[in-house]
């Protein structure tokens, strides 16, 4: 929709056109930045999203509580009687080394109080395990599967690594370790800032990864589309 100094009232009139013009279901909200890095604006937004009569997915990884939280009932609640629905995915990819990889941002244990958070009023919540990170260990990846389904997640969204022609997201990943994993160079459908990406995925990891959080009892998904549909069938057997 445009830079971050585009305003919020420019964003919305631009995609208040587009939804008149196009066929969707479901708006996922914050995919290319946070919606709650400012919660006022993220809640506004969602406000004006919510009255469009299409089901909502946000993507963050802040700590979301108090007023916040009490605003994201509301709006669920106005969405449950309009037919739409209301759902979250929380961003990790990696416990112990969070930190490091992720130094400003909430920590796991703080992005786990959100999904616990989420659920207690009622807004399904996933855990988007992307990109799997090919320097962090399987260990990391059981603790979010363990503390994920302790905090109540709906599932697990699991996910490749991209990278653009400047290297920007895999700069911190040893580049010996980097060039061991499986990649494949060309052009996205779903990038708006870059022509082509690098996708990094082990394959046979992402199976053992699958298979280790289904046998912890948690749900697996390999798109947030997928993960989408389950919340929409819910809704519709209720």
């Amino acid at each position: 929709m445009g830079l971050s100094r585009v305003s919020a009232e420019d964003i919305l009139s631009r995609f208040q056109q587009f939804a008149r013009e196009a066929t969707f279901e479901t708006i996922q909200f914050g995919y290319d930045g946070d919606p709650f890095a400012r919660p006022e604006r993220g809640i506004a937004m969602l406000k004006e999203l919510a009255t469009m009569g299409k089901h909502i997915n946000f993507s963050t990884k802040a700590l979301l509580e108090g007023s916040t939280l009490d605003a994201l009932s509301d709006i669920r609640r106005s969405m449950e009687a309009a037919g739409t629905s209301l759902s979250a995915l929380v961003s990790l990819s990696c416990w112990d080394s969070a930190a490091v990889v992720e130094p400003h941002t909430p920590c796991p244990s703080e992005r786990m109080l959100t999904i616990a958070n989420l659920k207690r009023i009622d807004i399904p919540a996933f855990i988007a395990v992307r990109p799997i990170l090919p320097h962090i260990s399987d260990s990391e990846y059981a603790r979010i599967a363990d503390e994920g389904i302790r905090a109540g997640c709906e599932g697990f969204i699991l996910g490749p690594l991209y990278a653009d022609a400047r290297r920007q997201f895999v700069r911190f990943i040893p580049p010996a370790i980097l060039a061991s994993v499986p990649s494949q160079t060309g052009t996205v459908s779903w990038s708006a800032h870059a022509p082509t990406w690098t996708r990094y995925e082990d394959a046979d990891r992402l199976q053992r990864l699958l298979l280790m959080i289904e046998q912890k009892g948690g749900r697996t998904f390999l798109s947030s589309a997928d993960a989408v549909a389950l919340v929409h069938q819910k809704e519709k057997v209720v």
